[in-house]
């Protein structure tokens, strides 16, 4: 999510939630339209017809389906680390501060592998994390999406399997904490529960590789995304622009089945924007819960 600035964010009440499940997300050349189906499988304004039985029980009237489709690879919740911590403020970059001057002082560097999109490179990622390996803490991240098309357990897969391709051939190796950053700037071109599957796949692939695996979102997109599926991985709560005092205050927000571990905002830093993250109090002494730590 590293743009240096970011839409500002947007609360999800339980009846929004409820709403959201029903409906299916089309990607657009623009944005994210959102085509909500009327009971019957009926669909107007040229969105796609949500036809078969779509998680509905025939004669019963409509159902939630189950969060993730059948066959769907099995997460597990990760055991919890040697306590550790990480005080202070760390920053998260990518692609766009490319040939930029990092922070000499930070808690913590989490850099992202992609340039902003699944299978592309962040061209910079092997100077940046150079800058992470000198902080107490680091970890990646690594964009999500669905296409639509195709098996959504397959193309998870192959999104994990190009970014390590990518993570090795810039010449790193041995990162241990890796993030899944899931946001509506991505294409989203399926229901949540394929968007779910896809992200299901993704973090399997990754704990089969050895690696931890976390969430990076915010409990809006993940609900707009992946709706009520609750892997229970440690969430790191993108909150946009704003400041140490707010996002602190969002380190009360859980999604995904986990509390807020870390929470981001984006502020100035001398003359530029930069995303500035801080460990949630709870989380104190679980930073190696969130980041590989010295």
């Amino acid at each position: 999510m590293s743009r240096g600035q970011r839409p500002a964010r947007h609360s999800t009440s339980r009846g929004d939630v409820a709403g959201l499940r029903r409906r299916r997300l089309v990607r657009t050349g623009v944005g994210v339209v959102l085509a909500a189906a009327v009971v019957g499988g009926v669909a107007y304004a040229g969105t796609q017809l949500l036809s078969g039985s779509g998680g509905r029980v025939s004669g019963t009237g409509p159902s939630e389906p189950a969060p993730l489709l059948p066959g769907a690879p099995t997460v597990t919740a990760p055991p919890k680390e040697p306590a550790a911590s990480a005080p202070g403020t760390g920053y998260d970059v990518s692609y766009p501060q490319c040939g930029r001057s990092l922070p000499s002082k930070a808690a913590f560097g989490i850099v992202g592998i992609n340039g902003g999109a699944p299978l592309t490179s962040n061209k910079c990622f092997g100077t940046q994390y150079d800058w992470a390996r000198t902080l107490p803490g680091r970890a990646v991240y690594i964009n999500t999406s669905w296409t639509g098309r195709g098996d959504p357990v397959e193309y998870g897969r192959r999104l994990v399997t190009d970014a390590i391709e990518r993570e090795r051939a810039a010449g790193v190796r041995g990162v241990s904490m890796w993030w899944l950053d899931v946001e509506l700037a991505n294409t989203w071109n399926g229901t949540q529960q394929e968007n779910a599957t896809v992200l299901a796949a993704m973090a399997a692939q990754l704990q089969g590789a050895g690696v931890r695996v976390g969430i990076y979102s915010s409990p809006a997109m993940w609900a707009e995304i992946a709706g009520d599926w609750a892997p229970g991985l440690p969430v790191w709560n993108a909150t946009g622009p704003g400041t140490r005092a707010l996002a602190r205050a969002s380190c009360s927000e859980s999604f995904a089945g986990s509390t807020s571990g870390m929470v981001q905002w984006v502020q100035k830093s001398g003359t530029r924007l930069l995303d500035h993250n801080e460990i949630c109090p709870a989380w104190k002494n679980r930073a190696g819960d969130l980041l590989d730590v010295s």
